[in-house]
């Protein structure tokens, strides 16, 4: 599958001259700001998905994408991904596997999209589906907060983008022994989780995730996506909604929110956490 790599950090930022303002004085400086362009999704040539990212990583990005929305469930139901140079950079094609064709029907749009009851939707009828879709989270782990805060550590050393701007969320995703297997920054939260699943399927380590940390709030797309790689742990640094709570019970998701060093909220599931 053809990727583009290499430093993002200097590629994806862009500086800009702007007005700082301190304490009643203004001065001219110039300021790094994150990059931001449209990408377009296509499976089998046909559009799938618009979304607004940091430029890099396309291809674990739409492979991702592709996973949490269940169109493939894993690297077998791929015939390949690429960028289609004639027409744009920003446009990535991702092609399904005869079988997964077949499987399928192709209908990937409808698949995508839930038909709830004529009342309209609810977190009710959103969460049963992820429920059906999903099943029930049963991976053991026991995991201390201290060892949570070590691994957010980690994610936050390898934030280049973030220092330079102040303008990414990222993404990390660790096996049960705390080793990183992926790690991914994005202008949207999601889409850092996304590039970092997708890399996750790319290298074949589906089996081996974990652990997910975000440095972002836990809406109940974020617990959604974590909750199809199959985790046990989904922790971030600021807040949870309460679907994303209600969401994590029903899969058996340990889910934690404001997760500061060695101190946080556990929303759901806390057996996983342990003492040091």
């Amino acid at each position: 599958m053809q990727e583009r790599g290499g430093d993002l950090s200097h590629m994806n930022t862009v500086t800009i001259p702007v007005i700082r303002y301190v304490e009643g004085r203004r001065s001219a400086v110039d300021d790094a700001i994150s990059m931001e362009e449209p990408l377009e999704i296509f499976v089998d040539d046909r559009p799938f998905h618009v979304t607004m990212r940091l430029p890099g990583e396309e291809i674990p990005l739409a492979v991702g994408l592709c996973f949490s929305e269940g169109i493939i469930e894993s690297m077998d139901d791929l015939a390949g991904a690429n960028y289609c140079n004639d027409v744009s950079a920003n446009k990535i094609n991702v092609y399904l596997s005869t079988a997964r064709k077949s499987e399928c029907s192709m209908d990937f749009t409808s698949k995508r999209s839930v038909t709830y009851s004529s009342c309209g939707i609810c977190g009710y009828d959103m969460i049963k589906d992820v429920h059906k879709s999903v099943g029930r989270i049963d991976r053991q782990l026991a995991v201390s907060f201290s060892t949570l805060a070590g691994l957010q550590k980690n994610i936050e050393e390898k934030q280049e983008i973030f220092r330079a701007t102040g303008g990414t969320h990222c993404a990390g995703v660790f096996d049960g022994e705390g080793k990183l297997l992926s790690f991914s920054e994005d202008v949207g939260r999601h889409n850092a989780l996304d590039k970092a699943i997708g890399k996750i399927l790319l290298a074949r380590h589906i089996n081996e995730a974990a652990i997910v940390l975000l440095s972002s709030r836990l809406s109940y797309e974020m617990v959604q996506k974590a909750a199809r790689l199959g985790v046990g742990i989904l922790a971030g640094a600021s807040t949870a909604t309460s679907l994303a709570v209600e969401l994590a019970a029903t899969v058996n998701l340990t889910l934690i929110g404001f997760l500061r060093g060695n101190r946080g909220n556990i929303y759901a599931c806390p057996e996983r956490i342990v003492d040091p």
